[in-house]
Order: structure tokens, then sequence, then C-alpha cells
């Protein structure tokens, strides 16, 4: 199909915060296998109500069925990591784009990287984290994304298909938690893994707790006009957890 029939709907925040509603393959986002002991492994559970808005501007992807990137990090319990050589972000679309997990003080949380190529991140129980990205180019960008295998967005299993956040040319985007409406995100936050969201929510598969991964489009944007809404009750975001 030519670009020009996969215009579709964006959500955008006034800080560039942006939501990219497109039509693209179903495929689903993969997963790398979990093989920390049960006293390492991590989940991210519902956190507090944070601030975060969003309005409609219209995209779509360029290559709609292949994402320039996709890209995994997996956490466990920082005291559980070997000591090694760290960076402190990950390069994305050879370099356009970096990849940094913040703590909740804003600061760089190291990334090591296996003999295999896997990137681990350390994290505590309690503490919270954001996720930072950074456009150095003149595109812009589709971020898909999910934690412990759930689309921060609309709280369901994992899929390209799925809508992501605008990342507009030479701006940052920092995703903070899982979307409950147009104004509020429940904030990240390292839990154990009983306690993480997608142990207590039906489109959750604890297989797939600890870990966040990534996947990048190529957009070009049409208008940022925002329509008139007829429905502005309907809700497409996350559902809080059921303890």
């Amino acid at each position: 199909m030519e670009a020009k029939k996969h215009w579709a709907k964006l959500l955008g925040s006034l800080c560039l915060l942006s939501l990219l509603s497109l039509l693209a393959a179903c495929s689903s986002m993969p997963a790398p296998q979990q093989t920390e002991t049960s006293s390492a492994k991590l989940g991210t559970k519902w956190g507090e109500g944070l601030e975060s808005s969003v309005h409609n501007v219209e995209g779509s992807r360029i290559t709609p069925q292949q994402a320039e990137q996709i890209a995994s990090i997996s956490y466990r319990e920082a005291k559980t990591l070997p000591k090694a050589a760290h960076q402190l972000n990950l390069p994305l679309v050879r370099g356009e784009i970096e990849w940094t997990v913040l703590d909740e003080n804003n600061r760089p949380i190291p990334l090591m990287r296996t003999a295999q190529g896997q990137f681990l991140l350390g994290g505590t129980n309690g503490a919270r984290y954001s996720l930072k990205f950074e456009n150095l180019s003149n595109n812009d960008f589709e971020i898909v994304t999910t934690v412990d295998g759930l689309d921060v967005l609309n709280g369901q299993a994992g899929s390209l298909s799925n809508t992501g956040y605008l990342l507009a040319a030479q701006r940052s985007l920092t995703i903070e938690g899982f979307r409950k409406n147009k104004e509020e995100v429940a904030a990240f936050r390292f839990s154990t893994p009983d306690q993480a969201y997608a142990a207590n929510t039906p489109a959750g598969d604890t297989n797939n707790i600890g870990v966040i991964g990534v996947a990048v489009f190529r957009v070009a944007l049409k208008s940022k006009t925002q329509k008139p809404n007829p429905f502005p009750a309907d809700n497409p975001y996350a559902a809080p957890p059921r303890y």
C-alpha cells in the first residue's frame, strides 16, 4: 500500500509527548526470554497518577509493514547484576535516537551489555523510573513502547500495530507511566513480580515481566490542527490493575 493510504489520528502533548495512531502490520512485539531467579526478578507496577496531557494531530508511517528498529532492555534487581562496564543510553536507528532510562531524580540508570548483546538494567523495588527518547535527527518518528509485554498506551498485549508516541525532529520524549486518559499516566515503579501491572490485568502475561520493548517507525506528519471529537468520553487507554 502507498503511504498516503495510512493517514490516521495522532495524539500529542504540549511538551511534544505525542501519540501517533497509525495503521500497521499486526505482528506482536517480541519479548526476550527471562532467566533471572525469583529473588532477582522485578516487575513494574501501576503507580501513582502523574499529569501528562495529550491532543490530536494527523500522520502516517512511511513504512507501515516494517519498523526502523526493534529493541529491548531487560531489568532486574541492581544488586544481582555483575560489575561491568556500563553505558548511559541505547542508540537507536543508526544513532538518530538516544534511549535513556531515568530514575526518579532524572538521572540515567546505567545499562550493562552482556556477551550475547542483551542490555540489562538494575532497578530497586519501589523506585520510580521513566523512559526518555532524544531525537538527534531532522526526521519524525513513532515510538511504540511496552513494559512487561503490555503496551504503555492501551494496557493490552504489545503489538507493532498499536498506537505509539510521536518523537518529533530535534525534540525529546519522556514516557513516565501507563496512560490512564488524555490527562494522566500511572507512574512506572519497580515492584515484585506479583505486584506488577502485568500480573494483575487480564491482558498481562507473567512470562513477560522484566522487559521493556521499543519499536521505532519513521513517520510523515500531515497536520497539527486538532479536530473536534464528537465522543470525548471514550477511553482507549489502559485500565487499572485488579489486585
